[in-house]
């Protein structure tokens, strides 16, 4: 028995255009699933990270964070819930001479030194101590003009610091000039300049407020 059918010509060719036409039909869906389901699974609100984190450009341009609000960096030693247990931790290494003890809320912390940019900090190798931002908040000095002792803390050197002329407020000039002559006298280190300086109006003068 014979089983071969003759096909005509325009049968094979029709048969032919049929079979590229599903093809092409067949690559558009599925085209258009990959980037429906694409487009549901981008959120156009993330974007993808090629570097690290950037710094905060204003800490590191200048020590005002928020209107009257002093951005600076600390070296911080260590904290502790006592004064005593604090000053003992000094006490027992002598590379701390130079650091002040302050209280923030109910800890005491021992730092070495206060700058205004994230750029000035400096840790030595194997030192064992870390960087620390603090947010400074002025108030109102009992033995100084609040604003010459920021000024202060903002100044590069305090041996070239200017105090108002107020012969309202003689006594208070006297007082910060005082502080001032012994604290350039005592390091010529503007970070620890300052960290004293801040030490005694945070402390024993408290107008000024720190925050973390």
């Amino acid at each position: 028995m014979n089983f071969r059918r003759s096909y005509s010509k325009f049968t094979v060719i029709r048969a032919m255009v049929q079979g590229v036409v599903i093809g092409l039909a067949a690559v558009l869906v599925i085209g258009l699933t990959i980037y429906t389901t694409g487009g549901k699974d981008a959120d156009p609100s993330k974007t993808v990270a090629t570097s690290g984190p950037k710094t905060e450009e204003k800490d590191d341009q200048a020590a005002i964070d928020d209107g009257s609000v002093l951005a600076m960096f600390v070296k911080q030693y260590g904290v502790f819930s006592s004064k005593d247990t604090a000053t003992d931790f000094v006490a027992s290494n002598p590379s701390l001479a130079n650091t002040a003890i302050l209280q923030v809320s109910d800890q005491f912390y021992v730092w070495g030194a206060v700058w205004l940019k994230e750029s000035q900090v400096v840790l030595k190798e194997g030192e064992d101590a870390f960087k620390k931002k603090i947010r400074v908040t002025p108030g109102t000095c009992k033995t100084a003009d609040v604003n010459d002792v920021k000024k202060a803390l903002l100044a590069e050197d305090l041996s070239k610091i200017e105090l108002s002329k107020d012969k309202k407020d003689a006594k208070k000039e006297s007082d910060l000039q005082k502080k001032l002559t012994a604290i350039t006298a005592f390091t010529k280190d503007s970070s620890i300049a300052r960290l004293h300086l801040l030490a005694h109006y945070s402390g024993q003068d408290p107008c000024f407020k720190i925050q973390f």
